[in-house]
């Protein structure tokens, strides 16, 4: 009798211990829901449980077109002189411009130049000296007796000592003596590094560029002032 009491006490803790055991899952099951499978209040997606992050499509930048600097035009120097007697359509304007911008003549007067007026062999030595920026000469005294201190003298001394003109005798220049377009080309051509040249090679040299295109007669026409500019300006051009 006593070990079916056992046994009835036995019995009874068991449903007991299967009873609360239910309970307790069906307690456990409930909270997981709640709380999601990762226990952090959220269920996963059931619908989307491997899905990708969206691609972001990728930008490129717009190309920025280069841009090409203008070109700056070479600037010639103006027609317009302060000379009443250089019209801006005579064929010689631009070139006295340049020679009175350089400092090879500043005219026979402040508001004349004589364009007409002849060269002579002191105006063409002291123009080629100007135009290589009136380099000293090396000697101080000049050999020709009718060459004295002056406008011409260093002009006349630097281009004796480099051979680009020699005076008329031992002992004299003719400064004032007129020159032909031959005699300022040939002048010319030796300042160029040529100091032998004759007057023959000169007007060839001188054809080839164009240094009397457009002037009325030939090398043995009387050179003008407006003709020894407008040689000198194409020259250097």
């Amino acid at each position: 009798m006593a070990d079916n009491n056992k046994f009835s006490a036995l019995s009874n803790k068991i449903k007991e211990h299967a009873a609360t055991t239910g309970v307790n899952a069906a307690n456990n099951e409930t909270d997981g829901a709640k709380r999601g499978l990762f226990g952090f209040g959220q269920k996963p997606n059931a619908n989307n449980n491997n899905a990708k992050p969206t691609a972001t499509p990728s930008v490129k930048p717009t190309a920025t077109p280069s841009v090409k600097p203008t070109a700056t035009p070479s600037v010639k120097p103006t027609a317009k002189t302060k000379f009443t007697d250089v019209p801006a359509s005579a064929y010689y304007a631009e070139a006295v411009a340049w020679a009175v911008q350089k400092g090879i003549t500043s005219g026979t007067t402040e508001t004349t130049f004589t364009p007409n007026n002849p060269c002579h062999r002191g105006h063409a030595a002291t123009f080629l000296w100007r135009a290589h920026g009136s380099p000293a000469p090396k000697k101080a005294s000049s050999p020709f007796t009718d060459v004295s201190d002056g406008p011409f003298y260093k002009a006349i001394l630097w281009a004796v000592e480099n051979g680009i003109m020699e005076g008329t005798s031992a002992t004299t220049f003719e400064p004032t003596a007129p020159c032909t377009r031959g005699d300022v080309l040939k002048y010319l051509l030796r300042s160029e590094g040529k100091p032998n040249a004759t007057e023959e090679e000169a007007v060839k040299w001188a054809n080839v560029k164009h240094l009397m295109t457009g002037f009325a007669g030939g090398a043995n026409a009387p050179c003008t002032r407006a003709d020894i500019v407008t040689i000198l300006y194409r020259a250097k051009k």
